[in-house]
């Protein structure tokens, strides 16, 4: 099928906006701007659906395929029918179990090929029951995972995805994050000169985030390197900023964290701009990591833990350094290893820009994908 006539419906029935609902979102955006008619599918409101509104991408929400009652089932199933007929969708992407199973309840009623492909961006491995098995087995055409990781947890459970899977990982629109030529707004405001080192963790106060590993590598870097500066950014979640101050208190290095809660007056890319050194710490989740692209987009070396996508897109030694998750000697040691060689770091940042034009951008996701799509099209006539 010719790329023009292709019209891709994409499923994306996640609660709220995590990486999983990202991936959607932003493969609908990226298939729109290949010239692939792509629509974002979900629940009027939900989260996935506002951003695909923000990211001004066709949306369609007159469905809610978050139940399963089975009342309310039916007249999804309906409504699905009727749009993917309607609307001549050539293709069912879903990004979500239930989503997945919805779209090959759909296909098993038309009288004519809808091929049914599911992202799986699972942390955990699949239950091995006969329904999930048989869902992914013989209900759905192609099983695309965001990481090598969820590739070998679902083999370990079925051993039948080699020749029905493929591995994409997730991207960002690298036009939108570049290296930026001007000074650093924040880095003014908050005093801190050319001359100083700052090192930043954004994510959401969470434990699986992993900031107290992050802060006990603060300490060791501050005892090292006194020009050394810390910033951590992030929604307040399981933990708050005042229980990150009260940890970094007892460590001793509080007044060199810089504490900014995320808002709208403070991008991410403002963020990142101001850093010298990007980290990923966490001790689990990861299975997509968008703030790791947003690093080597903005030309920023990093340090990342060793799970899941991050040694996959992190190249120890080349765009980064990877070291054992909760373990902040080694993340000490990395980060001095980086501030202690200003080249090293230019040139990591040279190459993680690369990287992320080169493997994590937003023609290089529509392109990947599209090569399974006509495939995937290809076998089901």
């Amino acid at each position: 099928m010719e790329t023009e006539a292709l019209r891709t419906l994409q499923l994306i029935s996640v609660r709220w906006w995590n990486a999983s609902a990202y991936y959607g979102v932003s493969l609908t955006e990226a298939l729109n701007k290949a010239g692939v008619y792509s629509i974002a599918g979900g629940r009027e409101n939900s989260p996935p659906i506002q951003k695909a509104c923000q990211f001004q991408v066709p949306v369609y929400s007159e469905i809610d395929l978050e139940t399963f009652h089975p009342l309310k089932a039916i007249a999804n199933l309906k409504k699905l029918k009727r749009f993917v007929t309607h609307h001549k969708i050539s293709l069912i992407n879903g990004h979500r179990a239930e989503d997945g199973l919805y779209g090959v309840m759909v296909k098993k009623t038309l009288p004519y090929p809808l091929p049914v492909i599911r992202t799986g961006s699972d942390v955990r491995a699949p239950k091995n029951h006969p329904l999930n098995r048989w869902l992914y087995q013989h209900g759905l055409d192609h099983i695309i995972f965001s990481c090598k990781a969820s590739y070998e947890r679902f083999q370990s459970v079925w051993n039948f995805f080699d020749g029905k899977s493929s591995i994409i990982y997730s991207a960002i629109d690298t036009d939108e994050f570049q290296p930026q030529d001007t000074p650093s707004r924040l880095r003014e405001r908050y005093g801190i000169g050319k001359d100083k080192i700052l090192i930043g963790i954004i994510a959401r106060l969470s434990p699986v985030k992993d900031h107290f590993t992050f802060l006990r590598a603060a300490a060791i870097v501050s005892r090292q390197f006194p020009d050394a500066h810390f910033l951590i950014s992030g929604e307040n979640a399981q933990l708050t900023h005042d229980d990150l101050k009260k940890f970094a208190s007892q460590l001793g290095i509080r007044e060199r964290i810089l504490f900014l809660p995320r808002t709208d007056s403070i991008t991410v890319k403002e963020l990142i701009h101001a850093l010298d050194i990007g980290v990923v710490a966490s001790n689990g989740s990861e299975v997509i990591c968008r703030v790791s692209v947003e690093y080597m987009a903005m030309g920023k070396p990093q340090v990342v833990t060793n799970i899941n996508v991050l040694p996959e897109i992190v190249e120890d030694g080349q765009n980064g350094l990877v070291v054992p998750a909760g373990d902040f000697e080694a993340m000490a040691k990395a980060l001095l290893i980086l501030i202690q060689n200003p080249e090293l770091r230019q040139k990591m940042g040279q190459t993680a820009r690369r990287y992320a034009v080169e493997k994590f951008s937003y023609p290089v996701f529509a392109e990947k994908t599209l090569t399974v799509y006509r495939k995937v099209l290809h076998n089901s006539r």
